[in-house]
């Protein structure tokens, strides 16, 4: 089977202050680190959507990614999925996606493979924790159209945990850790932060300094 990797990375970041996928993390964005997991796996068929702060961040991708641009990210997380899912449609025929998100920073290559092994392109595979299915989630091409069709803050949640959709759930803990604030970060890398922001200007890029 041919699935996609989807990141989700087009966001303002309010409760963080901005650029939170520039925020560094053991000396590299954040966002860095997702694709470095997942890049391995899905190799030419990885995409990173992007919005806010586009510019800033496409620099930081290079080539180990194809870049998606949502024009109307503000409209939320769903608006992303569905601009995700025309360009990778747009990109080749596939026959699922896998819907990931650049802050869920406790995720492991072996944690999105597992869910990859469990799907075999006929039902949603997703993530359990805090007990709700989540992303990352792997979902058949069937459910492309469903996908499209989003425009909500809530993202892929409303198919996740409808009840209308044949799911299987893999219990993910790793998932549980996101980075919404500022003091999830200060709280993961056990830094003080103090108040003001925490890239520099122009942004940090892996390993560049003031």
């Amino acid at each position: 089977m041919k699935i996609a990797g989807l990141i989700l990375a087009a966001g303002e970041s309010t409760r963080f202050g901005g650029r939170k996928q520039l925020a560094e993390i053991d000396g590299k964005p954040m966002l860095g680190h997702a694709i470095d997991q997942l890049s391995p796996i899905f190799g030419d068929d990885l995409f990173v959507v992007l919005g806010a702060f586009r510019d800033e961040i496409t620099s930081l991708i290079g080539d180990q990614a194809k870049i998606i641009a949502n024009d109307n990210w503000q409209f939320g997380m769903g608006s992303s999925i569905a601009c995700g899912i025309a360009g990778i449609c747009a990109n080749g025929t596939y026959d699922g996606v896998m819907i990931a998100l650049g802050d869920q920073v406790g995720l492991q290559g072996r944690d999105y493979k597992k869910l990859i092994s469990a799907f075999n392109g006929s039902h949603i595979i997703a993530s359990r924790y805090n007990e709700m299915n989540g992303v990352p989630a792997a979902f058949p091409a069937t459910c492309f159209p469903e996908l499209a069709m989003l425009g909500s803050h809530r993202g892929a949640q409303q198919l996740l945990n409808s009840g209308s959709h044949d799911i299987s759930a893999i219990a993910m803990p790793n998932a549980a850790l996101d980075i919404d604030t500022r003091d999830d970060l200060k709280q993961l890398i056990g830094l003080d932060l103090g108040p003001g922001p925490i890239w520099a200007d122009p942004p940090l890029f892996l390993g560049q300094s003031e």
